[in-house]
């Protein structure tokens, strides 16, 4: 069986495409980040660099060369009109002369109408550049008695040009290098050191290790975070030292007390209640220890924002292959100005995403602390939705998942924005995982309409797969989830209700039904009390 040359050349290219999947996929969080940021910066460098080389060399061409060229042309039609009727050949040289003193300047040439060639001044052509040429009648009294020609060349103006675009190149190059440094010692120390340090910490606590505490690098929100992880080993460690002097006392008692063959039955059954009771404690202790295992999920939720930073830096790459594509059989200037938004718009994505981290690592403390600090101020509820909403939009791009607004203009809030941001932003998630899975299409309707004067109902609802009704008292738990193992951890509905009740001082209410969807109705007061004061 043989192929075409057509079938081999895409049987190379989907070869060549999974080869390059295979290679992004093996890449660690750090990798992806450093190649993203690479790529993010220097593809558009690279792309939009030779155009606009090309326009500035264009113009230098224009304003030194064509207008100066036209010029010339025009002063010496004029100027020689009475020394070529005169024959004056001394006074039509002092005219050609003066146009000479010109560098670019190659070669004039002057006819007669009648008797031919007048005078010609010329220089040695230079290598290199592209001579240009400009003729010009020379006119007395309306009738043509001659013309003149000016040739001039672009290599003066090249070499100059080369020499400033080097100068620039250098310039934009260390730019490049230091933006690129700053970056990647921003991601290293902010970043990608606390989080490997608790990942540590993470891992030694879910084996037992309960004697060394968590270490706390930063105090910012991935130092809160280790805090609360430590706060969780000194509950869990005076738990199970509690459990064991528990079961030392039982056997003591139970040891002490079967001595007596008259009090055994009523000591047996004290002795079996403490058990049970022991048996509950280590229950719980187990509980806590599965806790510590479940923390190193929670810095892999973490990937969610940080691949969704991964994913736009990805775009932004294909973006400037398809713009370099499209410049070497010429572009225009809509499509430079296209690429620039498209750029300018993943920038942004980027950096909002980068702040969803950061505010999502807030939101996993609420597990371990009471409540997180947040700025509370005033805002527009459609412009707060309308930010989260855009954040998201990378992770269902992919998909056929769409997310419809229906916010009135002029709501205003005094509250908390932040974590008004992140409730929506999880339950968001929490439908697209739970209630769209397996389901090529869903719709997320988020509306909001005024109560009163003081309060607010946001509505937050899909077409996904519902809750059973068995689950729906339970939803709100901390760690209950579908799930587990899955990479879910069961703390986002939680840090919903905390946030909700805590932070935003409302209440929120949930509705389902198998198989018609779910619907979270959220009742927020316009202006929040001051919880995090």
């Amino acid at each position: 069986m043989s192929y075409g040359p057509s079938k081999c050349r895409c049987l190379v290219v989907r070869t060549g495409e999974m080869q390059l999947r295979r290679w992004f996929a093996s890449l660690s969080l750090k990798g992806s980040i450093v190649l993203g940021t690479v790529l993010g910066i220097l593809m558009p460098v690279l792309a939009v660099g030779p155009v606009l080389a090309v326009d500035g060399y264009q113009r230098e061409i224009d304003a030194r060369i064509t207008s100066l060229l036209q010029q010339y042309c025009n002063l010496l039609a004029q100027s020689l009109s009475t020394p070529l009727w005169h024959v004056d050949v001394p006074a039509a040289e002092s005219f050609v002369h003066s146009v000479m003193s010109n560098p670019d300047v190659i070669r004039i040439r002057v006819e007669d109408a009648a008797l031919g060639q007048f005078m010609l001044v010329q220089k040695p052509v230079p290598s290199g550049g592209v001579l240009m040429q400009e003729i010009r009648p020379v006119l007395r009294d309306g009738a043509t008695i001659g013309r003149v020609s000016v040739e001039m060349s672009t290599v003066h103006v090249r070499e100059q040009f080369l020499g400033k675009l080097g100068t620039a190149g250098i310039a934009l190059l260390m730019q490049v290098v230091i933006s690129f440094g700053l970056l990647f010692l921003l991601f290293e120390h902010r970043l990608m050191r606390p989080l490997r340090q608790l990942l540590s910490d993470a891992k030694r606590l879910s084996s037992g290790e309960l004697t060394k505490p968590v270490t706390v690098i930063r105090q910012d929100e991935m130092g809160a975070l280790a805090q609360g992880l430590d706060t969780m080993r000194g509950n869990l460690n005076e738990q199970i030292s509690q459990v064991h002097e528990l079961n030392a006392t039982l056997e003591q008692r139970v040891n002490e007390r079967t001595q007596s063959l008259k009090e055994a039955n009523r000591e047996l059954v004290d002795a079996m209640a403490a058990l049970k009771s022991a048996h509950d404690e280590i229950q719980r202790s187990e509980r806590l220890a599965a806790l510590g295992a479940l923390v190193a999920g929670v810095a892999h939720e973490l990937n969610t924002p940080i691949g969704t930073c991964v994913t736009v830096a990805s775009t932004l790459e294909h973006l400037s292959e398809t713009f370099e594509s499209a410049s070497k059989t010429g572009i225009t200037r809509s499509d430079l100005a296209t690429f620039v938004e498209s750029t300018r718009h993943a920038s942004d994505l980027l950096m909002r995403n980068l702040n969803v981290a950061v505010e999502l690592i807030g939101g996993f403390k609420q597990v371990a602390v009471d409540r997180t600090r947040a700025q509370r101020r005033e805002f527009q509820l459609d412009n707060v939705v309308a930010e989260t909403v855009l954040t998201l939009s990378p992770s269902f791009k992919r998909g056929k998942h769409e997310i419809q607004v229906d916010i009135p203009r002029g709501v205003v809030m005094t509250s908390y924005p932040g974590q008004l941001g992140q409730v929506l932003t999880n339950l968001i998630n929490n439908a697209v995982v739970h209630g769209f899975e397996n389901r090529d299409h869903g719709v997320i309707r988020i509306t909001a309409r005024l109560l009163s004067p003081d309060s607010i109902e946001l509505v937050v609802e899909d077409n996904g797969a519902g809750i059973p009704e068995m689950n729906l008292r339970r939803i709100f738990d901390p760690f209950f989830t579908t799930r587990l193992g899955q990479g879910g951890s069961g703390l986002g509905l939680n840090i919903v209700y905390n946030l909700i009740h805590s932070v935003l001082s409302g209440s929120v209410e949930v509705q389902s039904n198998v198989g018609s969807g779910t619907r979270f109705v959220l009742i927020l007061p316009r202006v929040a009390e001051d919880n995090l004061a």
